[in-house]
């Protein structure tokens, strides 16, 4: 059994190199020239990065061990010309046009979730008032009154779960990448 406990707790190091001294991942990441991690369907003076790549840089963060930092190394089969500073430069730029992009997903998410907490507010004090001044009993007020309870509590809940939960996962996965990447290189398969 300890040995079985001892093979899981090390399975990393049956599938990448690990510098265990330093906390190191070294990652590679291979392809057969640089467009393949270019999406050339949008025309723009610095090529933009494919999804495809953005995802196998995510998939490289994922696999490697926790506390570790991570030097990713790109290979090409055929460099096409391009070279390797070129490539850091643009992976680089991508990547601030990433960040800059998730920020505003993140501000309008914010919004979003700030006005359903308006809402939600509003929807309380409608109860609060309607319960207050509506003297007489009856099966449509207890169903109104239900239903502004139940909005109230749903509104409130989606506000406060974009704000918090959304929020705070987006900016953990921007930090993991800016803390946990020590560098990335781009060269020709030797």
């Amino acid at each position: 059994m300890e040995e079985r406990v001892e093979e899981f707790l090390s399975i990393e190091d049956e599938f990448f190199n690990l510098d265990h001294e330093n906390k190191i991942a070294h990652m590679e990441l291979e392809f057969k020239t640089p467009k393949e991690i270019f999406d050339f369907n949008a025309v723009t003076k610095i090529p933009l990065i494919n999804d495809d790549f953005i995802n196998w840089i995510k998939y490289v963060l994922d696999m490697a061990p926790r506390k570790y930092s991570i030097d990713i190394s790109v290979s090409f089969c055929n460099m096409d010309g391009y070279s390797s500073e070129y490539l850091k430069k643009v992976f680089v730029k991508n990547s601030v046009l990433e960040f800059k992009r998730m920020e505003k997903k993140v501000s309008k998410k914010n919004h979003i979730a700030l006005w359903l907490i308006i809402l939600g507010v509003l929807l309380l004090i409608s109860t609060i008032f309607l319960t207050g001044f509506w003297k007489e009993e009856g099966v449509v007020k207890q169903v109104v009154s239900y239903i502004l309870d139940i909005a109230t509590t749903v509104t409130i809940w989606e506000g406060l779960t974009i704000l918090v939960v959304d929020s705070t996962e987006r900016r953990s996965q921007m930090k993991s990448i800016l803390s946990r990447v020590k560098s990335i290189n781009f060269k020709e398969k030797s």
